[in-house]
């Protein structure tokens, strides 16, 4: 297993990472962050490559948790709000399609409200 204590979303050990911890959610993958203003886009809004960053990590993280080590080979971000910087952020995965080597994921930007800030689909390629 790969070691992953420096991952920029999820890893404990990295000083300016996410620190995503997930948890299994009814079926779904599930981590709560606040980001802080070292994440900021424009003034007040997370920047669009960290929201990817962190839909990202909690896909490969979903198929790492199934027991199948992949790789991402396309991501594809739907961004459909602003997301705030120092609120409460939600993001969850689910897988959607396994074909022989190749799996199919999704994911979702929330605020714990429940509105919708982004979307993910994501296609990973099994290593080993």
């Amino acid at each position: 297993m790969r070691d992953v204590s420096h991952c920029f979303a999820c890893g404990p050990d990295n000083p300016i990472g996410l620190h995503l911890r997930f948890a299994d959610d009814g079926g779904r993958l599930r981590a709560e962050f606040t980001p802080g203003r070292q994440y900021e886009g424009y003034a007040g809004v997370l920047q669009g490559g960290i929201i990817a960053a962190a839909l990202d990590d909690a896909m490969a993280n979903l198929l790492h948790r199934r027991g199948r080590e992949a790789l991402t080979a396309r991501l594809r971000v739907r961004y459909l709000k602003e997301a705030p910087i120092g609120a409460r952020l939600v993001v969850t995965a689910g897988l959607i399609g396994e074909r022989g080597r190749v799996y199919t994921a999704e994911a979702r930007l929330e605020l714990p409200d429940g509105t919708r800030l982004a979307e993910g689909r994501g296609t990973f390629v099994r290593t080993g």
